[in-house]
């Protein structure tokens, strides 16, 4: 990796080799990072549902508008 001039970046670089290291480290990043993308897939799933559920009852409203205005 090329040289880095930056001390916050060299701190951070040898950081993230330190954890890199640690196989207890690594385990816990990758907990937490399948923790977030599985909030993120349960989220966009319940808006999923909420659209459908949203479209189901407008049909229906819409439906039932259309009976009692004639």
């Amino acid at each position: 990796m090329a040289n880095v001039a930056h001390e916050p970046v060299k701190q951070a670089m040898n950081r993230i080799r330190q954890l890199s290291a640690d196989d207890e480290a690594r385990f816990l990043a990758l907990a937490r990072e399948c923790a977030l993308h599985d909030e993120v897939s349960f989220l966009n799933e319940a808006r999923r549902e909420g659209r459908e559920q949203g479209w189901q009852e407008g049909r229906k409203r819409a439906s039932w508008e259309s009976c009692v205005s004639k």
